[in-house]
Formats: structure tokens, sequence, C-alpha cells
């Protein structure tokens, strides 16, 4: 079978959530010390400054859970106020990295928030970072999957010949095992226009999303008359 669908059955319908007034106790504009205040122990002091290009973390939560999933937690704070602008939770264990820990983490926040206001994807020459965006008044929230989406559906049937004629950028096998997969959640301010993903292309629904991409696919990889 030449394509292997990530999207499978639709989890069962969530109550959509009316807002997110943050991340957990965090909300936006905190200061260093009001985070201290909201998390207490749970809070850890990174080994210097992480620099994240007009935001830097000095705190984070090294484990919090997603469902059973665990990420690492950092705060983002404002370089100008020195107040918190984002939350990013990371999750790079090798042992999750897969398609099966992928739905998991997708079906556990189309359960906690309703389904995602837009499906993208970030790079127009290469699809291979997916990223799911929840809209709130307060907060937004972006699923991204890094080399993820491209195992599950971009990848070329062993058993096909190649074209001698077709570009080797279009006939290359995407190996599922040599891809530094990735996922991350960033939460932050709506109000935030800048902090948002930048290029790409977004489709209403990830189910929309997958059907463009799908065609696509079949398109490069029909037979030449």
């Amino acid at each position: 079978m030449i394509l292997a669908l990530w999207v499978s059955a639709p989890p069962p319908a969530a109550a959509a959530t009316a807002d997110l007034a943050g991340w957990d106790a965090a909300r936006w504009g905190m200061t260093t010390a009001e985070l201290e205040a909201a998390f207490g122990t749970r809070l850890t002091i990174l080994p210097g400054r992480w620099v994240y290009g007009g935001a830097y973390a000095e705190r984070a939560i090294l484990e919090t859970r997603v469902g059973d999933l665990a990420f690492t937690a950092y705060f983002q704070m404002n370089d100008e106020t020195g107040r918190l602008q984002q939350v990013l939770l990371e999750r790079r264990q090798q042992h999750a990295a897969n398609p099966a820990g992928l739905e998991v983490l997708r079906r556990t926040l189309e359960e906690r928030y309703g389904a995602a206001s837009q499906a993208c994807l970030l790079s127009e020459r290469d699809p291979t970072a997916l990223e799911l965006i929840w809209r709130f008044p307060t907060t937004t929230l972006h699923a991204t999957f890094l080399d993820f989406f491209s195992t599950s559906i971009l990848y070329r049937d062993p058993n096909l010949g190649i074209d001698p004629l077709r570009p080797s950028r279009e006939r290359r096998v995407i190996r599922r095992r040599t891809l530094p997969r990735r996922a991350t959640l960033r939460f932050h301010p709506s109000g935030r226009d800048d902090l948002l993903s930048k290029g790409g292309r977004c489709y209403p629904s990830l189910e929309a999303l997958e059907e463009v991409v799908t065609r696509e696919f079949l398109e490069r990889t029909a037979p030449q008359p």
C-alpha cells in the first residue's frame, strides 16, 4: 500500500473549551517571582539563561504530562519586560517518537480542547512538519509535530520502479527510522500575532489538509503518459 494515512477515525466529539487563561497555573505577563509563587517546588532553575530570539527561559518544569505523555515545560520571558510571554512544552524521548505516540497526543488534545481551529504544513518545499492550532480568546495553542507527517503519508512504495525522468527530490525515499522526530506544544497570548508560525499552508481542519496533500502526492506519483 502506497499511503498509510496518519489521520485515522476521528475521536469522539469533545465539548469545545470556551477559553484558556494560560497554561496550568501560569498567566501571561507573570514575573519570575509570580511563577515561583504559583508553582512552588515544581519549578526548576535552569543552568543559565536559555535564549529563544526575543525571549529567554530561566525556569522550567522538568516533567509535566499531557495525557500519558511526559514533556518538559519552559517558561519563556519577554526580553524587554521580563514577563511571561510563552510556555513551550517539548518532548524528545526516543521511545515515544513514533506515529502511535503522535496519534495519542493528537487525540488527547482534541478530547481536552475540541477540534483544532487550523491544521498547517509549515514548509511548502518539504511537508514534514505539521502544526495544529487551537485559538481561544486569551490563549493560542500550537501543537507542532516535526518529521512525523511525512513518515505517515509521504514515502515512496519500494515495490515501484524509479522513473528516471522524475527529479530525485520527488522520488526520494523517506526512511522512517532516520528522521529527527520531535513534538512541541506552545501556549501564548492570543493577541501576540508575532508569535504565530510564519509561512506554510493552513487549512480549516486536519482532514482538509490531508485531502489536499494526499491528492498532490498521488498526482506526483501517477505514471507518466
